[in-house]
């Protein structure tokens, strides 16, 4: 991969990096409130209101869920932008061979080659 390549892709991993760190955030805002945290115990709530704060309390485990899942893809994209400057962008983590461009146009923060993530997911029964 030449530098002008790796200088794109760097630019769409810092595009990607920014877009989703502000999405956890707003998020965490949604799920946690202004304060950072989950609205009180149960205790003081009308029983009419119980099934509403049971709703509620789904969607803020369901958030909690997805904040974990986005948190999980900035790790690998700042894992991604680490490779960049070390010069090993693009390589598969298990294998070392080159990740394909057009799967890392696809997922720029991929880690593996599509024959190894195949396998990967094959061996964790996700398949």
């Amino acid at each position: 991969m030449n530098k002008k390549d790796i200088q794109a892709f760097r630019n769409l991993l810092l595009g990607f990096r920014r877009r989703l760190a502000a999405s956890v955030s707003d998020m965490q805002r949604d799920a946690f409130g202004e304060k950072g945290e989950p609205p009180s115990e149960l205790s003081d709530v009308p029983l009419e209101h119980l099934a509403d704060r049971g709703t509620d309390s789904f969607t803020r485990d369901l958030m909690i869920g997805m904040i974990e899942n986005k948190e999980a893809e900035l790790v690998d994209i700042d894992r991604a932008l680490e490779k960049i400057d070390e010069g090993t962008y693009g390589k598969c983590e298990n294998c070392e061979a080159d990740i394909p461009r057009k799967r890392l146009k696809a997922l720029p923060f991929a880690r593996l080659c599509i024959g190894c993530k195949q396998r990967e997911e094959e061996n964790s029964g996700m398949r």
